[in-house]
């Protein structure tokens, strides 16, 4: 039987014929094939490695307290702390890191919309505009005429109403603002065995949720506030403006022995109708829906949380410093959504102990330190989990159904080359 030169050969003619049982070139396939193999298993190992992954040194400003990005992720305003010191910095991708002029200490910083920022202080609240050196202040016409109030944190809609918690030496308030007026505060029900009902929860974080409604975070103690035989109590209040007065506050969630940090505001674009926000602790990991039920969002708890722009949540775990959580939403033919969980890890050497986390266009930012205690920042590019070229889970899957689709073939054509023969 003639046989045609290699060159003359289509590349089928000369898979045909490497694959033939009297081939020489059978062995070089069958090399072939388990190279392919040991690379698939390569990227299997490693497809839980969070790709586009980068950590950088940021103690030169101090210790990071709060920051809050614009929607395009290109202009910031932060507080930092050092020695002691609050500051109040903004950063552009022209200037980098520029001191803010401030009347007051800041505690809080939230970005509005309409490209400016509220700042709260000890002494009220100050406007950032995103230009200039310097915030000013905001008169603000109190329900009981006070000129100002100590304001641990603040959160807005669209930069024309939202809601503010309050702290003074009879305990938090929550208070809701539209404009310049500001309602009476709320101070939320105790969760204490005193008997006295209030003054004995700290509210830390509030967070909107939508128009006239938000979440808010507290903590109290068992046995009133003496610290020294009191067990903590992390709280979640459901709390919404009234018409007139101040607003109303609901207890949806509490639980002994641990805190709550960091509220997420789910987008209804990936999560629907159903689900409006996230709340985590240390050791919680809870979904809140439209209707305020709580619900166990993850296993484990976290130390900080973002979600990024394909609606996905990523959650910083409070006990390994190089490990990382993210909650993908799906929705089925029916409009029904559910969540699926990922325990990825971090590159090796680049651990993180982070304390907060926030969205910032593409990315998003997780800012603690590192196992030495130095500050460092980590920034995950979300769109990398997205690209096969950069993405190694999803570079496995390809190798592995290449593997399947070759291995497929080659026994087909192992068939189709015996067919009629009594035996291989």
């Amino acid at each position: 039987m003639y046989d045609k030169p290699d060159e003359e050969k289509s590349f089928l003619e000369k898979m045909q014929y490497w694959l033939r049982e009297e081939s020489d070139m059978q062995w070089l396939s069958i090399g072939v094939f388990f190279m392919i193999v040991i690379a698939g298993a390569f990227f299997f190992d490693h497809s839980n490695v969070i790709p586009g992954w980068v950590q950088s040194d940021v103690a030169e400003q101090g210790t990071l307290m709060d920051i809050d990005w614009n929607d395009e992720g290109d202009k910031a305003l932060a507080i930092f702390l050092d020695n002691g010191t609050k500051n109040l910095m903004s950063w552009d991708v022209e200037n980098g890191w520029k001191s803010i002029e401030h009347d007051s200490e800041p505690n809080a910083v939230d970005f509005s919309g309409l490209d400016q920022w509220f700042i709260g202080t000890n002494d009220g609240i100050e406007l950032w505009t995103g230009v200039g050196e310097s915030s000013t202040s905001w008169v603000m016409n109190w329900a009981d005429n006070s000129s100002s109030k100590r304001i641990v944190d603040i959160s807005s809609l669209g930069g024309v109403s939202g809601f503010i918690i309050t702290q003074s030496m009879d305990g938090s308030e929550v208070h809701y603002f539209s404009g310049t007026e500001v309602s009476s505060g709320t101070t939320p029900p105790s969760t204490g065995s005193d008997g006295n009902g209030e003054g004995h929860v700290q509210l830390t974080h509030v967070e909107m949720i939508g128009t006239q409604r938000a979440l808010v975070i507290g903590s109290s103690s068992v046995f009133g506030v003496n610290p020294t035989n009191a067990l903590t109590i992390g709280t979640l209040y459901d709390v919404s403006a009234a018409d007139t007065g101040s607003p109303n506050v609901q207890l949806i969630h509490s639980k002994a022995g641990v805190e709550l940090s960091q509220i997420i505001s789910l987008n209804d674009k990936f999560w629907g109708d159903e689900y409006i926000a996230a709340v985590i602790g240390p050791t919680d990991c809870l979904i809140i829906s439209m209707d305020g039920i709580v619900s166990k969002l993850c296993d484990e708890g976290g130390s900080s949380a973002a979600i990024d722009s394909y609606g996905a949540l990523w959650i910083s775990s409070a006990t390994n410093s190089l490990e990382v959580n993210k909650i993908t939403p799906n929705e089925d033919k029916d409009g029904e959504i559910s969540y699926v969980t990922r325990n990825l890890q971090l590159p090796e050497n680049y651990e993180i102990n982070s304390r907060l986390a926030k969205s910032s266009g593409e990315k998003v930012h997780f800012y603690g330190t590192n196992d030495n205690g130095i500050e460092v920042k980590g920034v995950l590019d979300s769109e990398a989990s997205q690209s096969v070229l950069r993405s190694l889970d999803m570079l496995g899957q390809l190798v592995v159904f290449v593997i399947a689709i070759s291995v497929f073939g080659a026994t087909a054509w192992q068939f189709y080359e015996n067919r009629g023969r009594g035996s291989w």
